[in-house]
C-alpha cells in the first residue's frame, strides 16, 4: 500500500493560543480558499511544502506525547 503524503508548512509542537490545552500542530501548504482575514497567507503558495508521510508526521509528534 501506497504511504500517504502532503504538503507540509511547518509543525508546531507546542500550540497553546487557540483555545484551552496543549497541541501539536500540522500547517499544510497549498490552500486555494484565500479567506480574506486568514491568519497563514504564507501557506497559500501550491508546491512549496515539504512532502511528508502521515508515518512520518505522526511520529514527529508523538514525541511530544507527554505534554497532551
Amino acid at each position: 500500500m501506497m504511504a500517504v503524503t502532503g504538503q507540509v508548512h511547518s509543525t508546531e509542537s507546542f500550540g497553546s493560543v487557540d483555545g484551552p490545552g496543549i497541541r501539536f500542530i500540522v500547517f499544510m501548504q497549498g490552500c486555494r480558499m484565500r479567506c480574506q482575514f486568514c491568519h497563514n497567507p504564507d501557506t497559500w503558495k501550491i508546491g512549496t511544502g515539504v512532502e511528508r508521510t502521515t508515518d512520518d508526521v505522526l511520529e514527529e509528534a508523538l514525541k511530544y506525547r507527554e505534554f497532551w
